[in-house]
C-alpha cells in the first residue's frame, strides 16, 4: 500500500440529525492537502450561502490513507492524459 493524504470536509447545519461530510481528493503529500484546504473551506462556504444556509459549521481534515498501487497507476495515467478526476476539480 502507498500512503496518500485525503482531503474531507465536514458540515454541521441546524435542524440536520447528522454531519454531511464529503470527501474531495487524495493527495501524495501532506503538505499538498493542507494547501487545498483553505480553498475548499471557501468553497463550501460559497455553495452552502448561495443554497441560503446561513448558519452552519464547516471543517476540513487531511486524513492519512492507504491506497493500492494500481489506483495511483490509474490516477498518474488519467493525469497525463489531461482527464479531471471525479473530485479532482473543487468547482465539479
Amino acid at each position: 500500500m502507498t500512503t496518500v493524504w485525503f482531503l474531507i470536509a465536514l458540515i454541521a447545519l441546524p435542524g440536520v440529525p447528522a454531519l454531511n461530510y464529503k470527501g474531495y481528493y487524495a493527495y501524495h503529500t501532506e503538505e499538498a492537502c493542507e494547501m487545498q484546504r483553505p480553498s475548499l473551506e471557501n468553497f463550501i462556504v460559497n455553495r452552502e450561502m448561495e443554497k441560503g444556509n446561513n448558519t452552519f459549521y464547516v471543517e476540513t481534515y487531511c486524513l492519512e490513507m492507504g491506497a493500492f498501487p494500481d489506483q495511483l497507476k490509474k490516477y498518474e495515467e488519467e493525469n497525463q492524459k489531461g482527464i479531471s478526476l471525479g473530485g479532482q476539480s473543487i468547482g465539479a
